[in-house]
C-alpha cells in the first residue's frame, strides 16, 4: 500500500511537468489502472493522489477522451459529494471543471444521472477557499452551457441563484465592497486588479453597487483607466468591467461618468484605438449601451464629436464591435438630432460599406440602424451610394437577415419614388413628397434626380417631377395664400429647392399644378369636411394630415368620381379631337423637352397624357385632397390608381354623409382615367381588368433585364 501511495505521488509530481502527461497517455491503460485505484480503493492516500493525477491528465483532450471512455463519472462524482478528505473533493471537483472545458466530453457530465447541483452548491460553501474557488468556476461553466436545456432547467429549479446572492451577502454584510474600493485608492498596484474586479462583482448585489456609488468610486475607476502606466491585463480592464456595471443599474454612477474630466478617460479608449487592445474597445462601447438608460446621460452623447467617434469605430476591422456600437447607435436614433449629426458625419456612407459584409449577425445590425436613422436627407444618401439598389437586387440577403426588409421598407417610407421605382407600386399609406418623381424609362437601377439633371441632350425618355412650391424661399409656416398662386411664365426659370432634399439646377415654376390645387380647393372646400384630423400645419401642399385622419366621410367616392374627371380634362390634349394616342403624347413630351431643354418636366405641364401620366396628377392631387389612394406600374406607360372609399350598406341613403373609421379602409375600387374618365370599377370585377391588364403581368420596376429583353440601341 506504502507503494501505491508512492508511486502514486511521484506520478502525479511527474504530470505537473510539460511533458509528464503525453507520456502517461501514450498507452490508454495507464489512465485506467489509475482510475481503478479511485474506484475500488479505500484510502485515503491512494484516493488523494490517483485524483490528482486524473486531474492533471485531463487538463489534455486526450486525458478528457479516455477518462470518458473509462467510464468511472459515477465514481468520480461519488467521490466528490462524500468523500471525507477535502484534497479528494478538490481534485475531482478540477477534474469535473476539465471535461466541461473540452467540448465533446463536457456532454457526458451533463447527462450523466449522478449529476445534481445540491451537492456541487454545497462545496460552494466549504471552509475551505480552494474548495469554493474550484466549486464556483465549475458552476460558472455549467451555467455558460446556454444551450444545454436540462442544466439550465435544472438550475433554476435548484437553490443556486440564492446561494450566490448569500455569497454577496456575506461580504456586503463583513463590509468588503467597502474594503475593494477603498483599495482602488491604495499605492498598491498589485492590488488594484482584484480590487476592481471585486468591485464589479460586487455590484451584482444592489445594496452594495449603491453603497459603493456613494463614495468617489468613478473617479477613482476613470484614473486607473486614463493611466498610461497601468497595464490593461488586468487593472484598466477591470477598473472598465466595474465601470460598465455600476453605471448598468446606478443612475448616480452614469452621471458621475458622463461629467467631461471623468468621460474624457472612458472615450479616449477608442480614439487611440491603435494603443489599446479590442478586448478594452467592446468594453468602452459597452459602458455606452448601460449609460444610455437614463436620459442625462444619453444627453451627453448627443454631439458631434460623439456621433464622429461612433462612426469611425463602425470603420475597424472587429466584427464584434461594429455590432455594439450599431446597439449604441441606435439608442442615440431616437431624437431628431442624432439623426441629423449621423447624416452629417457620413453615417449613410459607412453603413453601405459595411452592409458589403457577409456577415449575419453584422447586418442584421446595420438594417435595424437603417430602419432606427433614415431620414428623407439619408434616404437621398442610400440612393446615391446605390444602396437601395443593392438591397432590392440582394435576394439572398432577403430570404436570410431577417431585418434586411424591413430596412428597405423604411428608406421606401422616406422616397417614396424610389420605392415606385423598384416595385412598381405605391400603398394609400405612402404619399408623394415635394420632388417626387418618375422615370417613364427604367433602366439598370434608379437615378438620383442628379444623375438625370446632368444628363446632356437629345433628351429621349422624359421624367416626370411634383414640385406644388413657387420658389426656393417658400416657407410651408408662412401661411401662403393659393388662392393668389404665383404667376410665372415658362420661360422664367428660378431655383427650386424640394423641401431641403434636393438642390437642384434651375426648373420652371410649376404653375399649372398650383392652378389644380386652387380648382379642386374651391370644388371640394374643407378636408375637415371629408376627413376628421388634428394638429395641421397651414401647408396647402403636403399631405402630413393624412397620416392623422381618424375618420373618413361617405362623400370620398364622389370625390374620387370628380376628380378622375378633372385629371382626364386636364390631359385631355390640347386639339379639338383630344388625340391621346401614343403617338400623340409622345410627341407631346418631345416638344416638352425641346422648350424646357431638359428631360425633367413637371407634372403640371403635361397637357396630353396617357396611363402613366394620368395616373401620376391623380395620385399626387389625391394626396393632397385627403382621397387615400394607390398607384399601380406594369409598363412604361401603363399605370393606374386604386382609391380605398366607404361603400355605403345596403339599404343606408346614398346622399347621407356618415362617418367611417379611416383605419378600416382598403383598397376597392380602380379608377378609369381613360375611356370613359371617371369611373369608378369594383376591383377584381371584368371591367377592372381591362384597366390594370393581366393578373400575372410583373409590376414595372428598375432592374437588369435579361439579355433576350434587350433591345438594340
Amino acid at each position: 500500500m506504502n507503494i501505491k501511495r508512492f508511486a502514486l505521488k511521484a506520478l502525479a509530481q511527474l504530470c505537473q511537468l510539460p511533458r509528464g502527461p503525453e507520456q502517461v497517455l501514450a498507452n490508454p491503460q495507464n489512465l485506467r489502472k489509475i482510475a481503478y485505484m479511485l474506484v475500488k480503493i479505500e484510502d485515503i492516500f491512494v484516493l488523494e493522489f490517483a485524483s490528482l493525477v486524473l486531474s492533471e491528465l485531463t487538463r489534455e483532450p486526450l486525458g478528457c477522451e479516455q477518462l470518458v471512455s473509462a467510464n468511472i463519472l459515477n465514481s468520480l462524482f461519488s467521490r466528490m459529494k462524500n468523500s471525507l478528505d477535502p484534497d479528494v473533493q478538490k481534485n475531482c471537483l478540477q477534474t469535473l471543471s476539465n471535461l466541461l472545458d473540452d467540448p465533446v466530453c463536457a456532454s457526458e457530465v451533463t447527462k450523466n444521472h449522478q449529476f445534481s447541483w445540491p451537492s456541487l452548491l454545497a462545496l460552494m460553501q466549504s471552509k475551505y477557499l480552494a474548495i469554493q474557488h474550484a466549486a464556483l468556476r465549475t458552476v460558472d461553466q455549467l451555467i455558460c452551457r446556454y444551450k444545454d436545456q436540462v442544466v439550465q432547467r435544472t438550475f433554476r429549479a435548484s437553490t443556486g441563484v440564492l446561494d450566490l446572492c448569500d455569497i454577496l451577502e456575506a461580504l456586503f454584510e463583513t463590509g468588503t465592497d467597502l474594503v475593494f474600493c477603498h483599495q482602488l485608492l491604495s499605492s498598491n498596484v498589485e492590488l488594484l486588479a482584484d480590487a476592481a474586479m471585486g468591485v464589479a462583482n460586487m455590484t451584482k448585489l444592489l445594496p452594495a453597487a449603491v453603497r459603493m456609488s456613494d463614495t468617489n468610486i468613478i473617479e477613482a475607476l476613470c484614473a486607473i483607466l486614463g493611466d498610461d502606466a497601468a497595464v490593461w491585463f488586468y487593472s484598466r480592464m477591470n477598473a472598465l468591467r466595474a465601470l460598465a456595471e455600476l453605471c448598468r443599474i446606478i443612475p448616480k454612477a452614469a452621471f458621475s461618468l458622463v461629467d467631461p474630466k471623468t468621460f474624457a478617460s472612458l472615450r479616449n479608449i477608442n480614439k487611440k484605438f491603435k494603443d489599446t487592445p479590442i478586448e478594452a474597445q467592446r468594453l468602452a462601447v459597452q459602458c455606452y449601451i448601460n449609460l444610455q438608460n437614463y436620459h442625462v446621460s444619453t444627453r451627453a452623447m448627443l454631439n458631434s464629436d460623439f456621433m464622429e467617434e461612433l462612426i469611425n469605430i463602425l470603420q475597424r476591422i472587429d466584427t464584434n464591435l461594429k455590432i455594439m456600437t450599431c446597439t449604441v447607435l441606435n439608442g442615440l436614433m431616437v431624437e431628431e438630432v442624432a439623426r441629423e449629426l449621423f447624416t452629417q458625419k457620413r453615417g449613410e456612407s459607412v453603413v453601405s460599406d459595411n452592409l458589403r459584409i457577409e456577415h449575419i449577425g453584422l447586418r442584421t445590425a446595420l438594417c435595424t440602424l437603417i430602419t432606427c436613422s433614415v431620414t428623407d436627407e439619408g434616404a437621398d444618401v442610400y440612393l446615391e451610394l446605390g444602396t437601395i439598389h443593392y438591397m432590392v437586387e440582394n435576394k439572398l440577403a432577403r430570404y436570410v437577415v431577417g431585418a434586411w426588409e424591413p430596412a428597405i421598407e423604411a428608406i421606401f417610407r422616406h422616397h417614396p419614388s424610389a420605392k415606385f421605382a423598384y416595385t412598381g407600386k405605391l400603398d394609400i399609406n405612402d404619399f408623394t413628397q415635394e420632388g417626387f418623381y418618375v422615370q417613364k424609362r427604367l433602366g439598370d437601377r434608379f437615378l438620383t434626380i442628379e444623375e438625370i439633371m446632368s444628363q446632356k441632350p437629345p433628351h429621349r425618355y422624359p421624367v416626370f417631377i411634383c414640385m406644388f412650391h413657387p420658389h426656393a424661399s417658400f416657407d410651408a409656416t408662412s401661411g401662403l395664400d393659393i388662392r393668389s398662386p404665383h404667376k410665372s411664365s415658362v420661360d422664367s426659370k428660378p431655383a427650386i429647392s424640394l423641401s431641403g432634399r434636393f438642390h437642384l439646377p434651375q426648373l420652371p415654376d410649376d404653375t399649372n399644378l398650383r392652378a389644380y390645387m386652387l380648382k379642386l380647393r374651391i370644388w371640394f372646400g374643407d378636408h375637415a369636411k371629408s376627413l376628421l384630423y388634428f394638429e395641421i400645419d397651414d401647408a396647402h401642399y403636403e399631405v402630413r394630415y393624412r397620416e392623422k385622419c381618424k375618420e373618413v366621410s361617405s362623400s370620398l367616392k364622389q370625390k374620387a368620381q370628380l376628380l378622375a374627371e378633372f385629371v382626364a380634362e386636364q390631359m385631355s390634349g390640347l386639339s379639338q379631337d383630344r388625340d391621346c394616342t401614343m403617338p400623340s403624347v409622345d410627341l407631346h413630351l418631345a416638344d416638352l423637352m425641346m422648350d424646357l431643354n431638359s428631360k425633367v418636366i413637371g407634372l403640371g405641364w403635361v397637357r396630353c397624357g396617357g396611363a402613366l401620366e394620368r395616373a401620376l396628377l391623380y395620385k399626387v392631387l389625391a394626396d393632397r385632397v385627403g382621397l387615400p389612394c394607390a398607384l399601380r406600374r406594369r409598363s412604361s406607360a401603363h399605370a393606374w390608381c386604386e382609391v380605398a372609399v366607404p361603400e355605403p350598406s345596403v339599404g343606408e341613403v346614398e346622399n347621407k354623409e356618415e362617418s367611417y373609421p379611416a383605419g378600416l379602409l382598403r383598397v376597392n375600387y380602380v379608377v378609369d382615367l381613360m375611356n370613359p374618365p371617371g369611373q369608378l370599377l369594383p376591383l377584381g370585377s371584368f371591367e377592372a381588368q381591362r384597366v390594370c391588364g393581366p393578373v400575372c403581368a410583373p409590376p414595372y420596376t428598375a432592374r437588369k433585364m435579361p439579355e433576350v429583353c434587350r433591345c438594340e440601341k
